[in-house]
């Protein structure tokens, strides 16, 4: 390709982007080109931005022609088997009812032998892909889904999403050695240069600020060792159900419960030197600056048992993917724009995994107790993994091997290896006394990649992994329900959170606890007295510091100082 027509087919791509993210106006020149290219799966998902089958009478006829010609045209190459499911599949669901006599007509096709016989006026396809566009221009004009959209329309909300997205675009265009088209995902080289600049680029010099901050010693005697920050308040957010630092610890994601995404920023000063989160700097409430873009998820159409939500941030930082019981959406991290929905329910995706090495595969368990094995970039399913018999409630890779680790609602964890996507082993974990209605089975690899984390509502395991064999467990001697648990960076520590808002830190090498905070020590002066810890995420090189979510919508960064040789009882 010239470096015309890769410049035309960039350009074409950004305007794309533009009027499918805003659904402001609709690109009439891309949607023809993608029709006369034949590029129908293209020119259906970008249709489908704007106008839907069910909508009305216009939007169907638009798909059906679309789909009428891919028919024809799979005829005409004499491919049967190809052009029958286009046929069965895709053409008779959106075959308006009073046209029943033209789906006769189009399966008598299958039958003869040269498709003009029965089709005079079609001549070739690129004669008629031309033909089609006009039709189609003349049904989009009557349709009221996009009355209006066909010019650009010249605001400043518009040209905000423009260039929030051209830049977006632009951290992903980054030069390789064979000028190749990019990948989506792939690593950024200069991820370490670019610590210090803000999401439009600029250098940024810190700036003290004290209001707002609250750090402090707990005035319980056994937790004086520990210093807590309480986070700028984000006013949109609701119960914190999932926290994850960024992978260079300047940065603290969370996800609420209503689908909302907040984000906080630390940066470099005189004080804080890194740039790491740290509780003696409060952080920046990540806003966009030309907002008011929010990353937000669906919501779940329909009502389903205990609802889950889930995210993950991509190796360079840059993308979040995320579901909230509805749509998986990709994230661009930095300008907070929508970049593209991954995929939509049913299934409902409950726990998200993305491979160490590779960016664009990802495993995302489901209500429905599969894993779905997916290629980002190529959109396209590498595998389904069968084994569980309830909801899949956590998913983790290896580095550096083909594993992946699963555990479910039924208790069972599941070794798998991910060249074939075959399952290897499995076992069960030993629950005592009656299992729970709902609970959950979180997994989560060792540094060493030796052994893993189980987490289930009724207690803490580490496994090893060849054998899936348990080396290390705790029960709580009372009832204690777990609400989430992970390891430290380092892989010493487990920090854990509890329903009755008791937050502990267990030594990973004999799961026995080292320090606990009782609610007294950040209750009432944090969070409110009907608050409790829900959610936890470990800074990914600072060994002593912790994030935990809570109810309210407070999130707390937790740094407890080197204990001096005693450990924690657990009275």
């Amino acid at each position: 390709m010239s470096h015309r027509n890769k410049g035309v087919a960039v350009s074409a791509k950004r305007t794309y982007d533009f009027g499918r993210e805003s659904e402001l106006f609709f690109d009439w020149k891309y949607f023809e080109m993608s029709v006369i290219e034949g590029r129908w799966a293209d020119a259906e998902n970008y249709l489908s931005r704007f106008a839907k089958v069910e909508d009305n009478y216009c939007s169907d006829q638009i798909y059906f022609e679309m789909r009428k010609q891919k028919y024809y045209e799979a005829l005409e190459s004499n491919y049967r088997r190809q052009a029958f499911d286009i046929l069965l599949k895709e053409i008779v669901v959106v075959a308006p009812k009073h046209i029943v006599g033209l789906i006769k007509e189009l399966t008598d096709l299958l039958m003869v032998p040269n498709i003009r016989e029965k089709l005079p006026k079609y001549r070739d396809a690129m004669t008629s892909r031309r033909n089609l566009v006009n039709e189609i221009m003349e049904i989009i004009i009557q349709n009221p889904h996009l009355v209006g959209k066909l010019k650009v329309p010249f605001n400043g909300r518009f040209h905000r999403m423009c260039r929030l997205l051209n830049e977006s675009l632009n951290w992903q265009r980054l030069p390789n050695a064979n000028n190749e088209e990019p990948n989506l995902f792939m690593e950024n080289r200069n991820s370490k240069a670019s610590s210090s600049l803000t999401s439009s680029g600029r250098t940024m010099v810190w700036v003290p600020a004290t209001n707002g901050r609250a750090i402090t010693d707990s005035d319980d005697e056994r937790d004086s060792r520990c210093q807590f920050l309480k986070l700028p308040t984000c006013p949109e957010v609701e119960k914190i159900v999932s926290l994850a630092y960024n992978n260079m610890g300047n940065s603290l994601f969370a996800l609420a419960s209503n689908g909302v995404h907040a984000v906080w920023d630390w940066e470099p000063s005189e004080s804080n030197l890194d740039g790491k989160a740290s509780v003696q700097v409060s952080p920046k409430l990540k806003e966009p600056e030309e907002g008011p873009l929010v990353m937000i998820n669906d919501l779940p159409r329909v009502e389903f048992d205990n609802p889950v939500a889930c995210f993950a941030i991509t190796k360079n930082d840059h993308y979040v993917i995320s579901t909230s019981g509805g749509r998986l959406i990709l994230f661009h991290s930095m300008s907070f724009v929508t970049l593209s929905y991954i995929m939509s329910p049913p299934p409902v995706i409950t726990c998200i995994a993305i491979h160490p090495e590779d960016n664009n595969i990802i495993a995302l368990g489901c209500d429905h107790s599969t894993i779905i094995a997916y290629h980002v970039r190529f959109r396209n399913v590498l595998g389904f993994l069968e084994g569980h018999t309830k909801r899949v409630t956590g998913v983790a890779f290896s580095k550096g091997t083909n594993i992946l680790i699963s555990g479910g609602a039924d208790a069972q964890i599941i070794l798998w290896n991910i060249n074939g996507w075959e399952k290897l082993k499995k076992t069960k974990l030993k629950i005592q006394g009656n299992e729970l209605p709902i609970s959950t089975t979180q997994v989560q690899f060792h540094p060493n990649q030796i052994n893993f984390l189980v987490v289930h509502n009724s207690q803490l395991a580490i496994y090893e992994v060849i054998h899936l064999r348990c080396v290390k467990q705790w029960v709580a001697e009372v009832p204690m329900l777990i609400s989430q648990a992970t390891f430290s960076c380092d892989g010493q520590a487990v920090y854990s959170v509890f329903v009755n808002e008791t937050v502990a830190i267990f030594d990973s090498t004999n799961l026995q606890i080292r320090y606990r905070f009782s609610p007294c020590s950040y209750l009432p002066q944090f969070t409110s007295w009907n608050s409790y810890p829900i959610s936890v995420a470990a800074h990914p090189q600072k060994p002593a510091q912790f994030a935990v979510g809570f109810s309210d919508g407070t999130v707390l960064i937790f740094e407890p100082r080197e204990p001096e040789g005693d450990q924690m009882d657990e009275d």
